[in-house]
């Protein structure tokens, strides 16, 4: 595995490079796709929000419930036109409440810290491939550091609208059995400034699929901000869950950057 991930990384620094810049900014916010594009050369770039969640076990006989409030962090860097990389920080509030008469139980600190690299493999698609690391709370601990990678796919379907789908798999740090997970993600735009997300998503572990939904509004401040709003649900037997997330996102050209790019 680890000579696996080793190769992706070496081939990814060596893809040819094309302009890549576009003249407002692309992030993966709102929704769940991750879109084919990259930052571009020079091009340093924050994504950040903050996400409410509740998960319930619909069963008559159980009280289970759980409560987070999650800090998301994502920063891009353009190496070249076609190449990037990125860290990932999730922290994470949890309240488990598991039947009347009994305590709540209360978990706090980063359950994410992920490293990635990105490639541009030609007009429609990229490639991106990650580590996660062991730099996590106490209560979110795993035994060794597991990778991830995700294929996303761009067709146009009009003059404001477009379809993309990611397709991808990992692993969760405690055991050798890889998670599959899919996004169709739909986006639409309405005004020069304002862009609607609809999605399809979910994740397989064998013959067992969980499946959700989520419908988001991104607005362009300016060329380089972008704000979003977003909210989904799932109904899987016996949980079902729901959260709504806000967050920003904002790009900066740094010196490194060459003039005749911007």
């Amino acid at each position: 595995m680890n000579r696996f991930i080793l190769s992706l990384f070496l081939s990814c620094s060596y893809v040819s490079l094309y302009g890549q810049y576009t003249e407002s900014i692309a992030t993966a916010r709102p929704g769940t796709g991750n879109g084919v594009g990259t930052v571009g050369k020079g091009v340093l770039q924050f994504q950040a929000g903050v996400q409410f969640d509740n998960v319930r076990d619909v069963r008559d006989s159980s009280d289970w419930n759980v409560n987070n409030v999650t800090e998301n962090l994502v920063v891009r860097y353009g190496i070249r036109e076609r190449f990037e990389i990125s860290a990932v920080l999730n922290h994470i509030n949890s309240t488990e409440f598991i039947r009347e008469g009994m305590k709540s139980i209360y978990r706090k600190g980063f359950n994410t810290s992920l490293l990635r690299v990105r490639t541009k493999i030609n007009k429609n698609m990229a490639f991106q491939v990650g580590i996660e690391t062991k730099l996590r709370g106490k209560d979110y601990q795993i035994n060794y550091i597991a990778p991830r990678f995700r294929l996303m796919y761009n067709t146009i379907l009009g003059e404001n609208s477009s379809l993309t789908t990611n397709l991808g798999g990992f692993w969760n740090g405690n055991d050798n059995k890889p998670t599959g997970f899919y996004v169709l993600s739909y986006a639409l735009t309405l005004t020069d400034n304002l862009s609607l997300i609809a999605e399809s998503y979910g994740n397989f572990i064998r013959t067992k699929i969980n499946n959700y939904f989520d419908i988001g509004l991104g607005y362009n401040i300016n060329k380089d901000t972008l704000l979003d709003l977003n909210a989904g649900w799932g109904e899987n037997y016996p949980y079902k869950s729901y959260f709504i997330t806000a967050g920003v996102s904002y790009r900066i050209i740094t010196r490194f950057r060459p003039e005749d790019m911007n």
